[in-house]
């Protein structure tokens, strides 16, 4: 199966999850810069209430586990044309009509 549609569905997946997470957010996000750069600082609280707090972390994970599945996908075709290559190396060529004439 091509890796492909597994990315895809992935990112829906995880798009999804994401907007019901933070459509349904009642949070602060708060940032203070300061120097020298250690003392700058970002706070961010995310409380999420009703079907949001069900469904959006289940369609992150689901897009999570699709983009582990194409990774793995990726990796074993890629090993599978590996192997393809070199078993074309190792045929012979189809011997050439001019140095063999028919009966």
């Amino acid at each position: 199966m091509k890796p492909d549609r597994f990315v895809i569905a992935s990112v829906v997946c995880l798009a999804i999850g994401l907007y019901i997470v933070f459509g349904y957010c009642n949070g602060t996000v708060g940032f203070n810069a300061g120097w020298p750069l250690s003392a700058a600082t970002l706070n961010i609280c995310v409380t999420t209430n009703g079907p949001g707090a069900l469904g959006g972390p289940a369609l992150l994970g689901l897009g999570a586990f699709l983009l582990l599945g194409a990774l793995v996908n990726a990796v074993v075709s890629q090993i599978r044309l590996i192997g393809s290559v070199k078993k074309k190396k190792d045929t012979p060529i189809s011997p050439d009509p001019i140095d063999h004439p028919r009966n």
